[in-house]
C-alpha cells in the first residue's frame, strides 16, 4: 500500500509542478516545499479509517 501511495505522490507532484503558476516551480523545488512523510502518512491513516469504517 506505502508503495502504491509513493507513486501516486510522484505523479501528483509531477503534475503539481506543471500546475503551480504555470511552472513555476520544478519537481525538486515543490518536493522540498512540502512535507511529503506528513502527506503520505495522512493518506494511509485515511484509506485505513475507510476501510475499517
Amino acid at each position: 500500500m506505502q508503495e502504491v501511495l509513493a507513486q501516486a505522490y510522484l505523479n501528483a507532484i509531477d503534475s503539481a509542478a506543471l500546475e503551480v503558476e504555470e511552472g513555476r516551480y520544478s519537481v525538486e523545488e515543490l518536493d522540498d516545499r512540502i512535507d511529503k512523510t506528513a502527506i503520505l502518512d495522512r493518506a494511509f491513516t485515511l484509506i485505513c479509517m475507510e476501510e475499517n469504517g
